[in-house]
């Protein structure tokens, strides 16, 4: 049977919407970390990237055998090309401070710009966190909404969430809770759990979808699934089993 829950002070439960204010570092992608660098992801929608991605990898091979000199060397080389990959990784080494380089957030954002023109969704990520946090550039809330629009119609679960928490709160631009739900339902369907805790306040309250308090609960227990503590400690408070 479907759980009908009614809650009269809907303004009691708190809504978590955090930004993630940390740039993006999947283990998928050619970030920096102290393990090492990850294998180095292939375009396969341009031909003419052979030579570049053998390069890249040789690259990568360097920088985890500590010969970061060359690895740098090589990426620099790679990136002047117009390699989207290799200047996605120098913006991630100026901007930790990596690899031979000393941190630098002006030259972090120019490589991302670069990799960003050019379609890389993780660099896009990467230049909204910039431009909300005023990090290396001038702080920006539209130029943030700009290229995280951009990763998150590649599917980046991160760009996505921000774009529902901006238009939530009506942070740059104004406040819209059809977007912000059209935003979370995205990352929710991926999986997000911090999407699916918000996505289920939006249903419980009707705010930019109906009321559908059978909906809020499935989406609750879905992140609290995840052992995400918010849905976890919101269902113990509805007496809801999680």
């Amino acid at each position: 049977m479907p759980v009908k829950i009614k809650i009269k002070n809907l303004r009691s439960v708190q809504t978590v919407l955090v930004l993630l204010s940390l740039v993006y570092s999947a283990e998928t992608s050619a970030a920096v970390s102290e393990s090492g660098l990850p294998p180095a992801s292939i375009h396969t929608d341009i031909n003419s990237l052979d030579h570049s991605i053998a390069l890249d990898k040789v690259a990568l091979s360097e920088y985890n055998n500590g010969q970061r000199n060359e690895a740098l060397h090589l990426w620099r080389a790679l990136a002047d090309q117009g390699d989207a990959e290799a200047q996605f990784t120098l913006g991630i080494l100026y901007n930790r401070g990596n690899g031979g380089v000393e941190k630098d957030l002006i030259e972090a954002v120019r490589w991302y710009r670069k990799a960003a023109e050019q379609g890389h969704a993780i660099a896009q990520y990467n230049l909204g966190v910039f431009y909300a946090t005023g990090n290396g550039v001038t702080r920006d809330f539209n130029a943030a909404l700009q290229w995280w629009q951009l990763a998150a119609l590649q599917g980046h679960v991160e760009a996505q969430f921000n774009l529902g928490l901006f238009y939530a709160e009506g942070t740059g631009v104004k406040p819209n809770p059809v977007e912000a739900v059209k935003w979370w339902g995205m990352a929710a369907k991926r999986g997000y759990a911090a999407a699916q805790f918000n996505l289920g306040l939006m249903y419980m309250k009707g705010e930019g979808v109906d009321e559908n308090q059978d909906e809020a609960v499935r989406l609750w227990r879905m992140s609290a699934h995840q052992g995400f503590t918010q849905a976890t400690t919101l269902l113990k408070v509805l007496n809801v089993e999680p």
